[in-house]
């Protein structure tokens, strides 16, 4: 038989005691919860809300860019200290068109009916030139009385008996000259600047020579108020090019010569290409494509009949006479 025991009642002392402990425990439990669910619905707004993100943040939406394309670096400049120069090697990136003149946003819808049936149309295909030649502002280029014919499928006066490039041959020069990034132009015949603009939204840098004082005067003003910094105007004799510079990824020319520069073939590096007009003023006129191999031998090919206006100066004298 087991034994019973008898269990003493507790004291009524004892039992508040634990009720009192019991609702202290109780209460520290909420208030944890509460203090967890604060810090959760805190953390959950400031990812949604942008103004709760850290100081000196960028806000952006999602796969948005932060910097339209061929915007300056974000990296600020330090005052009193002068930018690189463009053949700097420690420079940290080139400078590149800014875009922001409003000539690049009007008349957009023109430019890409003029890219899509004049050029793209027509077979060229590569991205940067189709690019370029939407983005570059074409009536910006020419004479106020030419504005209406800017995207017009022909070359147009622009004063001093020169003429701008019809788009095409301005789009197919480009295209011939397989520029990147890296590629450092010379372009000889300046004219309205548009050739180089073009040019400058894909290479590095151009360095374009104007004979005519007055063009390559009013070009360098054009080109720095549409903000290319990476374009060079000098007015000179476009023969000799730009040795200072040299030698060069890409060399153009706009304006027809009876033969081509020796200087100019001195100035283009071994694998770099080389397209310009050649023929008389008055006669038949072809682009010819040279390219340069390693050992500085030149392949040369007929590309398209044109008809360009002749280029002037050094090159008109017989040849035997320019090397004396």
């Amino acid at each position: 038989m087991l034994e019973e025991y008898e269990y003493p009642e507790p004291s009524r002392k004892r039992v508040y005691v634990l009720l009192l402990f019991l609702v202290l425990l109780g209460g520290l439990a909420v208030v944890i919860a509460f203090r967890t669910t604060t810090g959760i619905k805190g953390v959950l707004a400031a990812r949604d809300d942008p103004a709760a993100t850290e100081p000196n943040q960028p806000v952006t939406e999602a796969n948005e860019p932060v910097a339209e394309v061929n915007e300056p670096s974000a990296e600020p400049t330090v005052p009193g200290v002068e930018p690189a120069e463009p053949n700097d090697p420690n420079a940290s990136r080139p400078l590149r068109p800014a875009h922001k003149h409003p000539a690049f946003t009007q008349r957009v819808a023109e430019r890409a009916r003029m890219v899509d049936w004049q050029i793209e149309g027509r077979g060229i295909k590569e991205p940067n030139v189709l690019t370029a030649m939407r983005v570059v502002p074409r009536h910006a280029f020419v004479p106020e009385t030419e504005d209406r014919y800017a995207y017009a499928d022909h070359p147009l006066p622009i004063g001093n008996n020169q003429t701008i490039s019809q788009p095409y041959i301005v789009a197919f020069m480009t295209d011939a000259l397989k520029l990147d990034p890296n590629s450092s132009v010379l372009e000889i015949g300046t004219g309205s600047g548009y050739q180089a603009a073009v040019c400058a939204e894909i290479c590095r840098e151009v360095y374009t020579i104007e004979i005519v004082q007055e063009l390559a005067e009013t070009a360098r003003k054009r080109l720095k108020e549409l903000g290319y910094p990476n374009v060079f105007v000098k007015a000179g004799d476009g023969f000799f090019g730009w040795p200072e510079h040299a030698p060069f990824d890409a060399i153009i020319g706009t304006a027809a010569a009876g033969r081509i520069p020796d200087p100019l073939v001195q100035q283009l590096k071994p694998g770099g290409r080389m397209i310009l007009p050649y023929g008389p003023p008055a006669g038949f006129q072809y682009l010819v494509l040279m390219t340069k191999d390693q050992r500085g031998n030149l392949q040369k090919s007929a590309v398209m009949p044109v008809r360009f206006v002749p280029m002037t100066g050094e090159v008109q004298k017989p040849e035997n006479e320019s090397k004396e």
